[in-house]
C-alpha cells in the first residue's frame, strides 16, 4: 500500500486545489507533525492557516475541538483514553499509540476513502452517494461492508437477491461474504456459480458487470471488484425472465461498483491485519479469544432479527495415540490437517475455531439444528475420506465425536449453549465416538470447562 495519493480537487471556485497526499493537523502537541513528517517523507502536513481549513483529510488529537468546517473528507481522531464524544460521519477513530505506529498505512486508507468519496461526488445523484460512501467509512469490519455494497448494487439495480464472494487466500478460493440468495447452496468450488466465460465477459466490459442468459430468459449478473490486477471478489445476482436493467441503472451501478472497491480492498485488509491476532498459531483456526467475542455478536444479531444459529463442538477420537505412536509433532501436524479439512468442508461465512487441544467448534450463522446435523456429517466424511498424510512416510486415520446446540432452541445465553453443545459432544465421546449429538435441556446444569 503506498503512502501517497496524489489527487487534485477543485474548492470553492476553482481557485484552489488541494491533493490528497496532505493533511491538516489540529492539535496542541507540537511534536505531532514533525514525527508524522518523518514516519512518511512524501506527505504534506500543515498545522495552521488555510491550508490546514481546506485539507481533505484531517488528523484530529485528542482533547482538541474537532473542525466544523465541512472541508475534510475524512477526520483521523486521536485518543488516548476512552472517547467520550459522539462520532460524526467521515470521522476514524484510532487510538493514539496505534496511529503512530503505522501513521503511513492509516493515512493512505483514509485516502483511498476521501479518492472514493471524491468520485462518488461527481455522480449524477450526489448527495446520495456521498451518504453511501461515508456509511461503508464508518464501518470497521468486512462483513457489514460486504453486506451493505451488496444491499445498495441491489437497490440500484431494484431487484432483490445477490451474493458477494470475497477471496480467501487460506482456501485459496472465493468464498460467500454475504448473500440473502435463499435458492444460492456453498459447492466448494473456486468461485461458485459464475460461469468463467461470464466473469471474463464482466471483467473486459467498460460497464464492469455482464449478463447472461439462457433460453427462458432468466440468468445471471457477474460484477467484479477488481482494484488494480487482483480479483478481489465478485457480486452474482440472479435475474428472471422479466426483469432487466436499464441504462440509468446501469450507469450507476458501474459508478458505484468503481468507487467502492477500493474502500472494500482498503477495510478488507485492515480487517485480515487484525484477524491474525485472532487466529490460533498452530492450526490457522480462530482462537478462543475471538470465539468468546463472535458468540456474543451472533447472538445479539439473532435476538435482533429473530434468526437461528447453530454451534457444533467436535472432540478428535484418539488424538493421544497418534502423539504416543509418532510424537507430539506429528500430533500438531494432525490438527493442522484436521483444521483445513474443516475449512474445506464449510461456508465462508461458518467460523472455525481452535477451543483448546484436540477440541474444535463451528458456527454456523443463520443455520438450524436440522442444517447443522448435515454440516457436522459433511465434517465428519471430510476427516474420514482418506488417511491424513502427516509426514512423507506417515498417514492417519482420524475421525471425531460431535455436539450440536441451536440458539434459541436449546440455550439463551452463551454460557448454556457451550454448556449444551459441549455436553451433546461429551455423551459421544463417551459412548460410540465418530458420531454426533444432540442438545439435550437437562445439559444446561453441567459446568463449562
Amino acid at each position: 500500500m503506498t503512502c501517497a495519493i496524489r489527487i487534485a480537487h477543485t474548492i470553492g471556485h476553482g481557485r484552489q486545489t488541494m491533493s490528497l497526499d496532505s493533511a491538516g493537523i489540529y492539535s496542541d502537541r507540537a511534536d505531532l507533525a514533525s514525527r508524522l513528517a518523518a514516519a512518511c517523507p512524501t506527505w504534506t502536513f500543515h498545522t495552521d492557516g488555510p491550508p490546514r481549513d481546506v485539507s481533505r483529510l484531517a488528523i484530529v488529537d485528542s482533547g482538541v475541538e474537532r473542525p466544523t468546517t465541512g472541508k475534510s473528507l475524512v477526520r483521523i481522531v486521536l485518543y488516548d483514553g476512552v472517547v467520550s464524544t459522539e462520532r460524526r460521519p467521515g470521522e476514524l477513530r484510532v487510538h493514539r499509540d496505534e496511529f503512530l505506529g503505522a501513521p503511513c498505512e492509516l493515512l493512505a486508507f483514509a485516502a483511498d476513502l476521501a479518492e472514493a468519496a471524491l468520485h462518488a461526488s461527481r455522480l449524477e445523484h450526489e448527495s446520495v452517494y456521498l451518504r453511501r460512501i461515508h456509511e461503508l467509512m464508518t464501518m470497521v469490519d468486512a462483513e457489514a461492508v460486504s453486506e451493505r455494497i451488496t444491499t445498495t448494487v441491489l437497490g440500484l439495480l431494484e431487484l432483490p437477491y445477490g451474493t458477494l464472494f470475497l477471496h480467501d487466500p487460506r482456501l485459496e478460493r472465493y468464498v460467500v461474504s454475504y448473500s440473502n440468495d435463499p435458492n444460492y447452496r456453498e459447492t466448494g468450488e473456486f468461485l461458485p456459480g459464475i460461469p468463467p466465460d461470464l466473469l471474463q465477459k464482466a471483467l473486459a466490459s467498460p460497464q464492469l458487470f455482464a449478463t447472461a442468459r439462457g433460453r427462458d430468459g432468466s440468468g445471471l449478473i457477474a460484477m467484479p471488484l477488481q482494484v488494480r490486477e487482483d480479483l478481489l471478489g465478485v457480486i452474482r445476482v440472479p435475474i428472471s425472465a422479466h426483469e432487466s436493467i436499464d441504462g440509468e441503472a446501469g450507469q450507476n451501478v458501474t459508478r458505484y461498483l468503481s468507487a467502492v472497491a477500493q474502500v472494500l480492498s482498503n477495510i478488507y485488509q485492515l480487517t485480515r491485519s487484525r484477524d491474525l491476532a485472532m487466529r490460533d498459531d498452530l492450526t490457522k483456526a480462530y482462537n478462543r479469544r475471538f470465539f468468546e467475542t463472535y458468540l456474543d455478536e451472533e447472538i445479539e444479531r439473532s435476538r435482533r432479527y429473530g434468526t437461528l444459529f447453530s454451534i457444533i463442538f467436535l472432540d478428535l477420537d484418539d488424538l493421544k495415540m497418534v502423539n504416543n505412536l509418532y510424537g507430539h509433532l506429528s500430533g500438531s501436524r494432525t490438527l493442522q490437517e484436521v483444521a483445513k479439512r474443516i475449512l474445506g468442508a464449510v461456508r465462508g461465512i461458518d467460523k472455525v475455531v481452535r477451543f483448546g487441544g484436540d477440541e474444535f467448534c463451528v458456527i454456523l450463522p443463520q443455520t438450524d439444528q436440522d442444517q447443522a446435523i448435515a454440516v457436522a456429517h459433511r465434517i465428519a466424511r471430510a476427516l474420514s475420506a482418506s488417511p491424513l498424510r502427516i509426514d512423507p512416510e506417515i498417514e492417519v486415520s482420524i475421525t471425531a465425536s460431535f455436539g450440536i446446540a441451536t440458539y434459541p432452541t436449546h440455550a439463551m445465553s452463551k454460557e448454556n449453549l457451550i454448556r449444551q453443545a459441549d455436553a451433546a459432544m461429551y455423551r459421544v465421546k463417551s459412548t460410540t465416538k465418530n458420531s454426533v449429538g444432540i442438545a439435550r435441556v437437562e445439559d444446561a446444569t453441567r459446568p463449562v470447562f
